[in-house]
């Protein structure tokens, strides 16, 4: 009977294991950022946390590597390097950005998870100008101590920007979900949830105190025929329903009467792709281009153009 004015604990262990740090990975071949820059954006990513983890990786290359290269033409740049990122993307999650060298040019994709969860087109182009601007002001330094500086900053700017984007975000059900303003509400849930355990500790308490008074006699009226006994046993359970209907409620989910729609840590989802589109960017247009004379974008709607090296 104690068990059952508990039942809710395990929903709510769940719901708060579904938080997890997020993981930035870098392969850089071409040496844009410096060490410390690199170890920073890492320990900025895994100090948030998000609702089953979210990834960001960045790739950079000194040039086309020579089994491409054959493929490559300025007229259909954007096409070339939108392509190259989708094939160097396979394997990841979350957020993925290629960078080229020579000749400049950034690339960025978001799988179909991260899209659901609110990262817009958009958000998408924003975090390709972050990069790009930076990487074109570094350009003009002649010191590479300060180029490093420069794109240095710049990676940190793209870094805080994802996390203040997606903080808050969460998946729910297997499906991510956003709430209104990108805010998401675990505040709201943090409270909540600390609120319901109070509320099923104080039920399991209950519970015990009702037992315990109808086997002693003290169950008022009708206790010694076995009433005091009953009323306090079904009091008991009715209060265990009671704290799983008030969690799921009040936590605004709306699964069956233990949980058993919500995600939960044993239902696939995490940071290693089980959210549904988790490593899917088919049908991602991307935010795509490199750094022109002028310092400004060309292309139109994919950001492209531009020629000159970062």
């Amino acid at each position: 009977m104690l068990a059952a004015g508990i039942l809710a604990l395990p929903a709510i262990a769940s719901k708060a294991s579904s938080a997890q740090p997020g993981n930035f990975t870098a392969v850089d071949d071409a040496k844009m950022f410096s060490d410390p820059a690199l170890d920073k954006a890492k320990a900025a990513m895994n100090g948030a946390q998000f609702d089953h983890g979210l990834s960001v990786t960045i790739e950079t290359h000194d040039a086309i590597p020579a089994n491409k290269k054959s493929g490559y033409s300025d007229e259909k740049k954007a096409e070339f390097f939108h392509k190259w990122a989708g094939e160097r993307a396979s394997g990841t999650t979350g957020i993925f950005i290629l960078v080229c060298r020579h000749p400049g040019y950034v690339e960025v994709l978001a799988d179909k998870a991260t899209h659901a969860r609110g990262f817009t087109p958009e958000d998408e182009k924003k975090l390709h100008k972050i990069l790009v601007t930076g990487f074109s002001e570094a350009a003009k330094e002649k010191d590479e101590p300060a180029r490093h500086a420069i794109r240095d900053a710049a990676l940190q700017s793209a870094v805080e920007f994802v996390i203040s984007d997606l903080k808050g975000t969460s998946v729910a059900g297997g499906h991510s979900t956003q709430s209104p303003g990108k805010t998401g509400g675990g505040m709201l849930s943090g409270i909540g949830g600390w609120l319901c355990i109070g509320v099923v500790a104080l039920l399991g308490v209950w519970l015990v105190i009702g037992v315990i008074r109808a086997f002693t006699g003290g169950g008022g009226a009708g206790g010694a025929g076995g009433g005091g006994f009953m009323t306090s046993l079904f009091g008991g359970l009715f209060g265990a329903m009671a704290g799983m209907w008030l969690y799921n409620n009040f936590m605004g989910h709306g699964g069956g009467m233990f949980g058993g729609s919500d995600a939960s840590a044993s239902d696939g989802l995490g940071s290693s792709g089980g959210d549904p589109g988790a490593g899917d960017y088919s049908g991602d247009a991307g935010a795509g281009g490199g750094w022109d004379d002028g310092g400004g974008f060309g292309g139109g709607g994919d950001w492209g153009g531009g020629g000159d090296d970062f």
